[in-house]
């Protein structure tokens, strides 16, 4: 079982019953009941990642430019939001 589902692309969903659970949720942080089913938010951030070659300037001696030289990995950071469905605000305290 996959502990992140998304619930909006389940066949019961697409099928349009009227005894499927509502697709409006609101935000677990927007809610102040405890036990109120609501829509859970995780931000997950990978902070350090090499993603090229740094490159710096050389010095030129007058009669030629500055020709670039690799000095180095470039590097970056990358967020991810993840949202799913939760029955209750008590299982997601750190949407607040």
């Amino acid at each position: 079982m996959a502990s992140v589902y998304n619930f909006s692309t389940s066949p019961l969903a697409q099928q349009g019953n009227n005894d499927t659970r509502s697709l409006f949720v609101t935000r677990c942080a927007d809610t102040s009941n405890m036990w109120a089913p609501c829509t859970c938010s995780l931000e997950l951030c990978i902070g350090w990642y090499p993603c090229g070659l740094k490159f710096c300037k050389g010095k030129g001696d007058g009669k030629k430019a500055a020709a670039p030289y690799k000095c180095g990995i470039k590097t970056c950071k990358k967020c991810f939001i993840f949202s799913y469905y939760s029955k209750m605000k008590q299982n997601c305290l750190w949407d607040e």
